[in-house]
């Protein structure tokens, strides 16, 4: 996978998780199944054990603060421990994980 979709580039997103020192994340919704219109969000699961004693809200605005493309991020931060809980809980999670593209940052 060379791009996603449009302004959304493999390329950015590994960049994206390598800033925020993320393990690895996952694009999920309509710009991993390819049916997204140029208004989409980015759907984005990010995992990173750097996340353990910051507050989920806090997370968030790491989050945001660190994203430089202009779509906007639905990012949801988890350490590795919360991802392995929620994949049995969530149905958000779930369906990621289902439908999803996992992706590694660059070394």
């Amino acid at each position: 996978m060379d791009s996603v979709e449009g302004q959304l580039r493999l390329v950015d997103i590994k960049r994206f998780l390598r800033r925020v020192g993320a393990t690895r994340g996952i694009l999920f919704g309509s710009r991993a199944r390819g049916d997204c219109v140029a208004s989409s969000d980015v759907d984005l699961i990010v995992i990173s054990d750097k996340f353990a004693d910051i507050s989920f809200p806090w997370r968030m605005v790491f989050l945001h603060e660190n994203w430089a493309l202009p779509l906007y991020l639905e990012g949801l931060p988890y350490t590795e421990e919360e991802f392995a809980r929620l994949k049995q809980t969530s149905s958000v999670v779930q369906d990621a994980m289902k439908h999803g593209v996992e992706i590694w940052p660059d070394a």
